[in-house]
């Protein structure tokens, strides 16, 4: 899969297979937007994963927060 200058978005990317999720997609040079719950460890991931990372707090229970990120 050619993924290298993309983009993604991942749920639950502050931890767990969300964050697994997310250092694979920038390994292979995706840029990744975590949104996980404003009390998660997401400033933390963002960083660890590095510059083509950032974090967005939001619930994806509610869809305004989510169109939001």
């Amino acid at each position: 899969m050619l993924i290298d200058g993309c983009s993604a978005l991942v749920t639950g990317g502050a931890s767990g297979l969300g964050n697994a999720t997310a250092r694979a997609l920038t390994d292979a040079g995706a840029r990744v937007v975590l949104l996980d719950l404003p009390s998660s460890q997401g400033e933390k991931a963002a960083t660890a994963l590095g510059p083509t990372a950032r974090f967005v707090p939001g619930d994806v229970t509610d869809g305004d927060q989510v169109q939001a990120a």
